[in-house]
């Protein structure tokens, strides 16, 4: 009896041996699943990711191209508008020089008369003031 009772021993050992090992063996087996699920996951996110930035690096170079000719257009007209300005602020120089210089020459060619002696103004010279009624008004 003490024999059967080892044998049945060693054979709920082995069976619990078995079982233990098929047990390890399916996790192990779930796990490998899930590690080649995730890292599936894993290259297809990475590359989802790539893809994404190399369409977020695409434009911002657009936007940064776009953004350079866009500022080389506005510094054109700019210098432009500024050439315009000086060429107009010269034109507006000399015909302020011109309006001076002939300002200068009429002065000189027919100065204006000042009097020898300094008078009084008749119209601030009446005393008393003269003043003006109207009846009935």
């Amino acid at each position: 009896m003490n024999n059967n009772n080892n044998h049945d021993n060693t054979v709920d050992i082995i069976n619990n041996n078995t079982e233990w090992q098929q047990a390890m063996f399916a996790n192990q087996n779930l796990a490998n699943q899930t590690t080649l699920i995730t890292q599936g996951f894993c290259n297809t996110n990475n590359s989802i990711e790539k893809a994404i930035l190399a369409g977020q690096q695409n434009t911002a170079a657009i936007i940064a191209s776009s953004t350079a000719n866009v500022q080389r257009v506005l510094d054109k007209l700019c210098e432009q508008e500024t050439d315009r300005l000086r060429t107009s602020l010269a034109e507006a120089r000399v015909i302020a020089q011109n309006n001076a210089q002939t300002n200068e020459l009429i002065a000189r060619l027919s100065p204006t008369p000042t009097p020898s002696r300094i008078v009084a103004s008749p119209y601030t010279s009446i005393y008393p003031p003269a003043t003006t009624t109207t009846a009935g008004a």
